[in-house]
């Protein structure tokens, strides 16, 4: 029974360090302008290569503006 005790504090006590170390930190900076503008480049840039005519570029304009800064 002590066994099953130790098991089942030490699986418990993993979770709880697994859900400490998880977690974003609150004090973690919002990204910058331009980490927002690279990010907007790189995903304008892989539809591009996905896609070559030119109708779709207004679908690229939808797909990436969470990254527009």
């Amino acid at each position: 029974m002590d066994k099953i005790k130790n098991y089942i504090i030490a699986i418990l006590t993993g979770l709880l360090v697994l859900s400490l170390f998880t977690q974003p930190a609150q004090s973690a900076p919002a990204k910058s302008k331009e980490a927002k503008a690279v990010e907007y480049h790189f995903c304008l840039t892989a539809r591009e290569l996905n896609y070559y005519d030119y109708p779709y570029m207004e679908a690229h304009f939808k797909e990436c503006a969470r990254y527009r800064p």
